[in-house]
């Protein structure tokens, strides 16, 4: 795995954990939401990284 391809992948991990701690202590519903995609979103990476770290 190169230099970049793991600063990537911490990257996506930082942002994953710290948008799953927002949304644990989130209160508003639609926030919630937008907050969930994100944390998709950097989910999605991870596997992709992760995938491509094996290949």
């Amino acid at each position: 795995m190169s230099l970049i391809s793991k600063m990537l992948y911490a990257w996506h991990y930082v942002r994953r954990n710290y948008h799953e701690e927002l949304i644990e202590s989130c209160l508003d519903y639609k926030l919630k939401a937008k907050l969930r995609n994100k944390y998709e979103y950097h989910e999605e990476k991870l596997v992709q990284l992760s995938s491509m770290q094996v290949s």
